[in-house]
């Protein structure tokens, strides 16, 4: 999925003529748009402007909601609207429910924008993007201030049988917003191919983001699930829901497919991260949840499967190399991973550290068939209290647990070692056992990273939880020969991505290659002719 899907987000679109046009506070409409005598709103620009067009919008408020109804193409290219420093967009006594709607666009950008004061509104967004469509890239903005019920940051409804497609969010705070009993940040329909990334979504009254499938967006059933998509690099701090007992999560996968969650943070919430599918007959499968962070959220740090018997299921998910802190700080009982109705699923290398409750892992008997191994469990209690429950069943320390479930039996359950988890710092020390302590026949996806943005795995094996502990490489002196060349031998891990650096004055540094070590060793060459030996450094890569 990787692969085809970053293609496509990827793909260069041919030359095009570009034009720039502009809107000002001290414009008007009547003007042809140009710097010189720019319009006054950025309607104006959404119902003129032609694909290859900037959109420049000039500092200052500008009071209106804006309706998208212009589309660039992939001969002509983008339409970008670009805040050019601080813009706000203000719906203060404006009428309508969306700061910005765009209905079957494509081909369009939204870049740099404050989105405020969307107030009194039901069933409304900062921006909505509904029907079809594709290329549709929301970057960078700060939406708040979105009030009312289902008040939401960032909607996208897939509502025909044609899908929406590369469509990326990226870079956007989110937060004041009032979506209960909806979501913040949500994906709902037939929307196939996506990447929500680097968003951080705070102090909200419900979910955070979602991820949503069955609720006949689409009147395809089997189009009518976000899927296919990459959710990358999020911050989610204190989701709470404002009803029904507090279940709303950081990030939500609610029937949708096809899915990798990774390298998130989420705190402070109802729930951390939660796989489930809410409706009858559907199926959310294909999640992969890895590399992420989940410490001191209300109730579960990870929970998964459908939440009765007559929901559906989660089936063929893996959860990998995540790292759960001190959650459940309500003491619910619920502890630090939940399993409900779902089967056929994976968690192996997660790093896993209750809270004094000790109260480790809680399975329904809707939980069948799932396998759990390379984990390292642990509590701030004694270890021989932590508690594992299957069904009706308690097991109290890790043995008995191991023994009765049949499961970890590849498992730690020893001091992790963090650098300083009450300090939000979840880093293994260099002499954690967690290190080299994972799945021996694990291989990290194409790309895959820890938290860090690091390589996955060093070493032999991979390190439990999210943080891989590089190992340092060592550069040998370098030898200058006679035709002028510097060779550099960097003694490494078989296997790693190595790039060498090279600085003159240890502030600005350039890049020489990158370099896998194969074995345990690897020559760079540097041509610095005559001039002195530079600095050089290695930086393992994934």
């Amino acid at each position: 999925m990787h692969g085809c899907l970053l293609l496509l987000m990827g793909q260069l679109l041919p030359a095009a003529a570009q034009t720039t046009n502009y809107v000002a506070i001290t414009g008007d409409d009547a003007n042809p748009g140009t710097l010189a005598a720019p319009w006054r709103t950025i309607q104006m620009a959404a119902n003129t402007v032609g694909p290859g067009t900037t959109v420049l919008v000039q500092p200052g408020t500008y009071n209106e909601k804006v309706t998208v109804n212009v589309s660039g193409s992939a001969a002509g290219g983008f339409i970008t609207f670009l805040a050019n420093g601080a813009v706000t967009v203000s719906g203060a006594g404006v009428t309508g429910g969306n700061l910005f709607y765009f209905l079957d666009r494509q081909y369009v950008r939204l870049i740099g924008f404050e989105l405020r004061d969307n107030l009194n509104v039901a069933n409304g967004s900062g921006v909505r993007i509904e029907g079809m469509g594709g290329h549709l890239e929301i970057r960078q903005c700060r939406i708040h201030e979105v009030r009312g019920t289902d008040a939401m940051g960032i909607t996208v409804y897939g509502t025909s049988t044609t899908p929406i497609t590369n469509l990326v969010i990226d870079g956007n705070e989110i937060y004041d917003c009032e979506p209960a009993q909806s979501e913040t940040l949500t994906l709902n329909g037939n929307v196939s191919g996506f990447l929500v990334t680097s968003n951080y979504v705070h102090d909200v009254n419900n979910i955070g983001i979602d991820f949503i499938g069955g609720e006949k967006m689409c009147p395809d059933p089997a189009q009518n699930a976000a899927r296919n998509g990459i959710v990358r690099g999020n911050r989610v701090a204190r989701a709470r829901s404002n009803y029904g007992g507090g279940y709303g999560a950081g990030i939500y996968v609610d029937g949708g497919h096809d899915i990798v969650i990774e390298n998130n943070i989420v705190t402070e919430s109802d729930l951390g991260i939660e796989v489930g599918a809410e409706n009858p007959g559907i199926v959310a499968r294909n999640i992969i949840v890895r590399n992420n962070v989940l410490y001191r959220n209300d109730k579960p740090g990870l929970i998964f499967g459908g939440y009765d018997s007559t929901r559906g299921r989660v089936q063929s998910c893996q959860f990998l190399n995540n790292t759960l802190w001190n959650n459940d700080t309500l003491h619910t009982g619920d502890g630090e991973i939940s399993i409900q109705y779902a089967g056929t699923n994976i968690l192996r290398n997660n790093l896993v550290w209750a809270n004094s409750q000790n109260r480790a892992l809680t399975a329904s008997a809707g939980s069948l068939n799932n396998a759990l191994d390379y984990n390292l469990w642990f509590t701030d209690g004694p270890t021989n209290a932590l508690t594992f429950t299957q069904g009706g069943t308690l097991y109290t320390g890790f043995a008995s647990y191991r023994t009765g479930m049949q499961q970890d039996l590849h498992s730690l359950c020893v001091p992790p070692l963090l650098v300083s988890p009450a300090a939000a710092d979840f880093h293994l020390a260099t002499n954690s056992p967690a290190r080299d302590a994972g799945d021996p026949v694990f291989v990290p996806a194409a790309g895959e990273t820890d938290l860090d943005g690091q390589a996955r795995r060093f070493g032999g094996r991979v390190d439990i939880g999210a943080d891989e502990v590089p190992v340092a490489p060592v550069l040998q002196a370098p030898q200058r020969q006679p035709n002028g060349q510097v060779i550099v031998r960097l003694l490494g891990d078989a296997g790693v991505n190595y790039e060498l650096q090279s600085s003159a004055n240890l502030t600005t540094w350039t890049t020489l290659g990158i370099n896998q070590v194969l074995t345990t060793t690897a020559d760079f060459t540097d041509t610095p002719g005559t001039q002195p030996l530079r600095h050089y450094r290695a930086i393992a890569r994934p």
